[in-house]
């Protein structure tokens, strides 16, 4: 599978997340290059719950705004705004499928980076993950074409 970016053709590099992946990727002739998940204290999410004392039903929100749209309506805070978190992996190690044919010094996309690195910062607090980032082969690992100065803000 290739991706176009910027007038060129990409070969895309894939993830494994389970034992069982990484080895059936492994008899399919792939080398896979397994490293260890680590999540990032930087990335982070946010929520709050409300809920209806008459009724029991929550409202779970996790934009600061919905502080205002909740006044009036009866609904109490029973957890106020928390940082938690956002991602669950299926195990604590991944691997990057390494197709036989990989150049060194090829540049592909990593589709779905192992690991934890901002892509984008929300006004009000929340960090997301990058899902997928060029990188460059060298023989023994990619080298992640990451500028952390281009990470872009959301406001809202």
């Amino acid at each position: 599978m290739t991706s176009h970016k910027k007038g060129r053709e990409l070969r895309v590099i894939h993830t494994a997340r389970t034992e069982s992946e990484i080895n059936k990727a492994a008899r399919d002739g792939y080398f896979p290059l397994v490293k260890k998940v680590s999540p990032s204290p930087e990335i982070r999410s946010k929520f709050a719950v409300y809920q209806n004392p008459e009724t029991g039903e929550i409202s779970v929100t996790g934009d600061y705004r919905s502080r205002m749209v909740n006044r009036g309506t009866g609904l109490i805070e029973v957890i106020g705004f928390t940082n938690y978190y956002p991602h669950k992996f299926a195990s604590p190690f991944a691997a990057y499928l390494i197709p036989p044919d990989l150049q060194i010094g090829e540049v592909v996309i990593l589709k779905d980076l192992i690991e934890d690195l901002v892509g984008n910062r929300w006004n009000q607090g929340d960090v997301y993950r990058l899902e997928s980032c060029e990188a460059e082969w060298n023989g023994k690992e990619f080298i992640i074409h990451y500028d952390e100065s281009k990470v872009s803000s959301i406001v809202g």
